[in-house]
């Protein structure tokens, strides 16, 4: 017996169709604007220079900005053309494989993308990640032919020995549609019983389709492999000296708990709380090793046969 779904009440009715109030903070913001004559929403005409990805061609048919970034950020509904969207995807495991493959990914002259990953939803934050667009509506075996065609371009670019071990590793793999869509609605092999092609349909009435970019802006290639340096570096990327003539970008601390340095090297102060000078502290040492004793380190000698709790 097929369980009744109870009707919507009212309320619930006039907030499926409500196209505005869910992306009001965002038009506050100045980041959409509604077109006093088309009465339209529609996206700043903008390149997006805060992004961590740099694409080899841009993919002319997909709508992502609308789809992903305004349909199901906001309106969270699963916009019926992403089923369609298949992806192959690589997982570089160093600064150095990924700078490679940003120049296979140029050479191919395919539409793609590679960079930095930072969504903390992947699974894959602190890594590289490149990404290969299947042509639109081919379906799985469209994407499996075309994961077949990229790996031997890769396999001429590189070897046959790493792009199989990235295979087998899980690193080199064909995925369907966005992660942020598999975080909303589930495993991808499920989602074609979703159905939000009515909700899709009023927002598309409303909604401009805006305008993509036909090819990257060269100066965000050479400030994006500037920032995957720096997030080499963040992530403790060995590879990464390779392009900072051997020295490390960031700060190392001096490891002092085996050091050739001896405490007299570092006379001991207080600061004067009227004055806030420093005052040089004439302290009574030992002879041991350490060159201090318990009086030293806790400001109070204890009683024989007696230790404070704090000192436990």
């Amino acid at each position: 017996m097929t369980e009744e779904i109870p009707e919507p009440s009212f309320y619930d009715q006039i907030c499926s169709i409500d196209i505005i109030d869910p992306v009001l903070e965002v038009w506050s913001q100045g980041r959409i604007k509604c077109d006093i004559r088309t009465k339209k929403f529609s996206l700043h005409r903008e390149i997006a220079i805060n992004r961590p990805w740099t694409f080899a061609t841009v993919c002319q048919d997909r709508k992502c900005a609308k789809w992903a970034g305004i349909y199901n950020k906001f309106y969270n509904i699963f916009p019926p053309p992403c089923k369609q969207c298949w992806k192959v995807v690589y997982a570089p495991q160093s600064i150095t494989e990924l700078l490679d493959m940003q120049k296979a990914q140029a050479e191919m002259g395919l539409p793609a993308k590679c960079g930095i990953e930072q969504r903390d939803y992947t699974s894959g934050l602190g890594g590289y990640r490149a990404f290969w667009y299947s042509p639109f509506y081919a379906g799985l075996k469209g994407g499996r032919a075309h994961f077949e065609r990229i790996k031997s371009a890769l396999i001429k670019y590189f070897t046959e020995e790493l792009i199989l071990s990235r295979i087998e590793e899980g690193k080199f793999f064909l995925k369907r549609g966005c992660t942020e869509l598999e975080r909303d609605f589930g495993p991808s092999d499920a989602w074609d019983s979703i159905d939000h092609s009515a909700k899709f349909n009023l927002l598309e009435s409303v909604w401009e389709d805006p305008e993509e970019m036909t090819k990257e802006w060269p100066p965000l290639i050479y400030t994006n492999i500037k920032r995957w340096i720096e997030f080499a570096v963040a992530h403790n990327d060995h590879e990464v000296l390779n392009y900072v003539k051997g020295e490390t970008l960031g700060v190392p601390s001096i490891k002092y708990h085996e050091s050739s340095h001896k405490a007299e090297q570092f006379p001991l102060f207080c600061v004067d709380p009227l004055n806030g000078s420093d005052q040089k502290v004439e302290k009574e040492r030992t002879d041991d090793e350490t060159g201090t004793n318990e009086k030293d380190l806790f400001r109070f000698k204890p009683e024989e046969g007696k230790r404070d709790s704090r000192t436990q």
